[in-house]
């Protein structure tokens, strides 16, 4: 959910990801561990690519005197079109890995130097972690294509910080991270790493519904009312006229994406003695975002964080990704 956040995108696109292509996947992914979904990276590329993207006909709210209004967030005044750009874009993605399995260019990844794929992780943390400023500090925090003007933005409306939300946030970081330390201990404590995520959420979520104050009286900003039922079919939503429009996106995530996953991908495969081919990988994720763009899907790739919790936790199959997307499914189904 909070992926489809940094997207631009309503929170239920991220759960719409995190079931159809990981369930796809399965079946055609060769890595036994790899968790496929909604990742930061991926996320951040879709943000920055389409930010300004709607034309005047599309989204005349974006508009001041002809020009686009850079102070004016696209995916806030016109949510819907913004959202079918993003869907359009994860059907690009597929269909350019599918080429790109068909014409065996999986190789072309290894060309990419350990500099420039670690400046741009570094880059991506550091513009993740101002984007998600604003929910700590209880504000909203102008953006800007320049780090040290979101950084002086920061610093000028600093006066309009919310503390309870300060001290909320800063509680479930310090869990978070307490949790972290604990795990590296071994034994036992191994498997409280990956529950500190659900535990934060649960506990979160049952303090703002308990203390109505925190909502009314301190004003502290919770996701509000998730949309119910399946993800929707979306190919009639497909605007093949601005496939061009989104080709520089698509290929910037194509690439990222797939580096992102065939790093993680053959790492866990090395520890675990067996190997992946490079070309079943990128045909994999291919149809993975071909069939989710089908079904109201963003990008999606190899996750980091999620297919190191996979392993950690023993999941020596794909059988993992199954039952995450029909968890998810359920989910969708009974709790929205």
């Amino acid at each position: 959910m909070s992926y489809a956040s940094i997207a631009g995108l309503p929170y239920i696109y991220g759960m719409y990801a995190a079931c159809v292509p990981t369930f796809v996947y399965a079946f055609l992914g060769q890595s036994r561990q790899l968790a496929v979904g909604p990742v930061a990276m991926v996320s951040l590329l879709i943000e920055a690519g389409l930010t300004g993207m709607l034309s005047e006909e599309e989204c005349p709210a974006s508009y001041k005197n002809g020009k686009l209004d850079s102070s004016v967030h696209q995916y806030e005044e016109c949510p819907e079109q913004y959202v079918r750009l993003a869907i359009l874009t994860a059907a690009v993605v597929g269909v350019l890995q599918i080429v790109g399995r068909l014409l065996k260019m999986g190789f072309l990844v290894s060309f990419l130097g350990h500099p420039v794929t670690s400046g741009f992780t570094s880059g991506a943390a550091i513009i993740i972690g101002t984007s998600q400023l604003k929910y700590i500090l209880g504000f909203s925090i102008a953006k800007s294509e320049f780090f040290y003007i979101t950084v002086w933005n920061i610093i000028k409306d600093i006066h309009q910080t919310k503390w309870m939300t300060v001290l909320l946030g800063l509680s479930w970081l310090a869990f978070l991270m307490t949790l972290k330390r604990l795990a590296r201990r071994g034994g036992k404590l191994a498997m409280i790493s990956p529950l500190g995520p659900l535990i934060s959420c649960v506990a979160g979520s049952l303090l703002v519904f308990a203390c109505a104050p925190l909502r009314d009286d301190f004003h502290v900003k919770y996701v509000g009312e998730i949309p119910s039922g399946l993800f929707p079919m979306s190919v009639h939503h497909w605007d093949l006229g601005s496939v061009f429009k989104v080709m520089p996106t698509a290929l910037s995530v194509c690439l990222i994406g797939y580096m992102e996953s065939i790093a993680i991908g053959k790492n866990l495969a090395a520890k675990h003695g067996h190997e992946i081919e490079a070309g079943q990988e990128l045909f994999a994720l291919g149809v993975s975002n071909l069939v989710g763009a089908m079904f109201s899907c963003y990008p999606v790739t190899g996750s980091f964080s999620r297919s190191a919790v996979a392993n950690a936790t023993g999941g020596l199959t794909q059988v993992a990704g199954i039952i995450t997307s029909i968890v998810m499914l359920c989910t969708l189904m009974f709790l929205t």
